[in-house]
């Protein structure tokens, strides 16, 4: 498709002014509390230029105004830069591996405690995801054990809906039957996570480019995240999870993300189609 009258004017000589660019980058890091600069610049520009649109704004200069004048849209330039698209059980197979096999592991272990780490929630459906599956698990275990789910994500309008835990028809579709009337609530037109499955789970704000506040985790699920940054970033990440892992803890990735570069020689290849690691 060709670009729009709009699109030709924002791709204009003024939209790709290398100072009003940086400019930007240091007002939407002093009004988020997220620093861009982690961003793959060409993600980055892509993700501005939806915003441009949207405001009706045409060069980066305009836009910095804009957000001056409009703090609200500090809010959305976050949501649109976080894209949290997620779905249930998404990647079937990753979940086949996680309950046939991961799973049993870590909750049959000498360990009474298993904590796992969504990092990158969006509006909640993996850490859910993730609660049913250990319930199921859990069923099926002889041994009592604690299973703690930490959700994190740098959107704050999707962590509150992740925390709400209520859904439309459409985004429980990927569901079995079976476990959608296990644990959730129908409220009218809506489902409802039940209060059990729940519990288990700590929703945060985190940033993924700082410390870690973890320690010892036995599992980290952070899929179609790196994508958006850097090379480096994404290093520097991976080097984060290994820290935050326990020795011989999981990291899962995306299908398309892969542990490359000096980070690869912290991680083993446990099982290269659904992207699982394992702490060296």
């Amino acid at each position: 498709m060709g670009e729009t009258a709009v699109e030709q004017t924002v791709c204009s000589e003024n939209f790709d002014d290398d100072t009003d660019f940086k400019k930007l980058k240091k007002v939407m890091h002093k009004g988020t509390g997220v620093n861009v600069e982690y961003y793959r610049e060409a993600y980055l520009k892509r993700r501005l230029k939806v915003r441009l649109m949207v405001t009706k704004t045409n060069t980066y200069s305009e836009y910095i105004q804009y957000l001056k004048a409009n703090p609200d849209e500090f809010s959305s330039l976050v949501n649109d830069l976080t894209i949290n698209y997620t779905k249930f059980f998404r990647d079937p197979d990753v979940y086949v591996f996680l309950k046939e096999k991961l799973l049993p592991e870590l909750i049959l272990s000498p360990k009474k405690w298993v904590r796992i780490w969504s990092a990158g929630c969006a509006t909640g459906e993996e850490p859910y995801s993730l609660a049913m599956l250990t319930q199921e698990v859990l069923k099926q275990s002889p041994k009592q054990c604690q299973v703690t789910i930490y959700a994190s994500d740098l959107d704050k309008t999707a962590l509150a809906k992740a925390s709400s835990g209520t859904y439309n028809r459409r985004a429980v579709q990927g569901i079995d039957e079976e476990l959608l009337s296990k644990y959730f609530e129908l409220d009218g037109e809506l489902y409802k996570v039940k209060p059990f499955v729940k519990k288990p789970i700590h929703f945060e704000d985190q940033d993924l480019m700082t410390p870690p506040i973890r320690r010892n985790l036995d599992l980290i699920l952070c899929r179609n995240v790196m994508i958006y940054f850097s090379r480096d970033i994404q290093q520097q990440i991976y080097t984060n999870f290994y820290d935050s892992l326990r020795t011989g803890g999981y990291l899962i990735t995306g299908k398309t993300e892969f542990v490359a570069g000096e980070a690869n020689n912290k991680f083993v290849d446990v099982n290269p189609a659904c992207r699982v690691y394992k702490k060296a």
